[in-house]
């Protein structure tokens, strides 16, 4: 369980992080990759797990690589 709320954080904040960087909003980046703005707000304060599908969405509407949002674990 310890590992999993790792992994949650580490990949909220570099969601949020890339995010930041490009100048998005939650709801620009939820356009972006076809997901609800509270979604995203979940997802970067790890309060849901999303699925590997979602994760691939979100890594593709930033540009970045999926393995990129897992740095730092």
């Amino acid at each position: 369980m310890k590992q999993e709320r790792r992994v949650l954080k580490t990949l909220g904040k570099s969601i949020k992080n890339a995010r930041l960087k490009r100048g998005w909003s939650q709801m620009y980046l939820a356009a972006e990759a076809g997901l609800d703005k509270s979604y995203i707000g979940a997802i970067e304060r790890a309060e849901v797990n999303p699925s590997v599908k979602i994760i691939v969405q979100i890594a593709d509407a930033l540009g970045i690589s999926v393995v990129a949002l897992f740095q730092g674990i």
